[in-house]
């Protein structure tokens, strides 16, 4: 009970972190259109553009991985998976997954010491014009890749559920 009340509130959550980078589509499309119509009309540059997208690719790449996961729409190659049977496909998913989880955790723990780090400094990116935090953006980093990486671990028990009710089957 307890288990299944964890995995709503973290749904909810992640949930919320892919809609932010919707949102954030968006609002990085409205950067990008106003700085080529700002080049071609008034010969003008929006400022910052370019550190505003270079920033803002990294974030929504890591506000939507866990939850493309969780929908099991991420990209995947099925040329195997498709040539073999319910237990084996549950066994390729149950070492897909470790190896995933693995990766994420890697990805969290070696990224920690650069957020602390990159929140010590005060980190930016550009120069001139306009200075973009970036501290926030290894903390995200740090965060999604924990979620990510939670994500793998729930997909983990279901695929070795899975796998065990093949075995009685």
């Amino acid at each position: 009970m307890i288990f299944k009340t964890l995995e709503k509130i973290y749904d909810r959550f992640i949930t919320g972190l892919h809609l932010l980078g919707s949102a954030m589509v968006f609002i990085l499309m409205m950067i990008i259109v106003g700085d080529v119509f700002g080049r071609v009309l008034f010969n003008h540059p929006l400022t910052g553009a370019p550190e505003l997208a270079k920033v803002s690719l990294v974030a929504l790449l890591f506000l939507g991985l866990a939850k493309t996961l969780r929908m099991d729409k991420h990209i995947r190659a099925t040329a195997i998976i498709g040539r073999v049977g319910p237990r084996a496909e549950a066994g390729l998913n149950l070492i897909a997954n470790v190896f995933g989880l693995l990766v994420f955790i890697l990805l969290c723990w070696s990224s920690w010491d650069l957020m602390v780090a990159a929140w010590q400094a005060g980190e930016y990116e550009g120069a001139g014009a306009l200075r973009v935090p970036t501290y926030h953006l290894r903390s995200l980093i740090v965060l999604c890749s924990g979620l990510t990486a939670v994500q793998f671990a729930l997909n983990l028990v279901h695929e070795g559920r899975r796998l065990l009710a093949g075995a009685k089957g």
